[in-house]
């Protein structure tokens, strides 16, 4: 005959073992990457860097077609099945209006609205698939409001969402 463990003695090894799996600590974010992909063979990669007084963006687009202002934004969920549309709206858990005014400082702009004017700037796309980059210092957003989250490319039109990926703490 085996010998059965009482509901006692199991919910006691429990309660012992759970401290340590509910309070482990895990190293900091200091570093997150979004890996971008999209229609007609785009692809890029944003860069999220903790700096002092802020987050260091960097983004690299290869495969931009049109020589444009394209918009760059972090949305609301992430991507589920390389469909941009499923990122949601932006993410803007301060209730900003869209676009951010053109004078002022980055607090008037959406937390997501990485291609504001008072942030990095729209990338410059010059067209027939060569590499648009833009590199900034945001001062509002922090790496552990934004991992998991999607960056998403837009046509400046702002309504194409032409490239997609989720932000991911890269490990040291």
């Amino acid at each position: 005959m085996k010998p059965e463990i009482s509901s006692l003695t199991s919910l006691l090894f429990i309660l012992a073992y759970l401290p340590a799996i509910v309070f482990t600590q895990y190293p900091p974010c200091s570093q997150a990457q979004a890996d971008l992909s999209g229609i007609s063979g785009i692809k890029g990669t944003a860069i999220f860097t903790a700096v002092k007084g802020g987050v260091k963006v960097d983004i690299s687009v290869d495969g931009l077609q049109s020589a444009e202002n394209d918009f760059y934004h972090i949305h609301e969920r992430a991507v589920t099945n390389n469909d941009c549309e499923s990122a949601g709206g932006h993410f803007n858990p301060t209730k900003k209006n869209f676009p951010c005014p053109p004078r002022g400082d980055q607090n008037f702009c959406q937390v997501g609205d990485l291609s504001a004017t008072l942030k990095g700037g729209p990338l410059v796309a010059k067209g027939k698939g060569q590499r648009a980059t833009k590199s900034y210092v945001d001062k509002i957003i922090g790496l552990p409001t934004i991992v998991n989250l999607g960056v998403v490319v837009h046509a400046a039109n702002i309504k194409v969402r032409l490239a997609c990926g989720n932000i991911v703490c890269k490990k040291p």
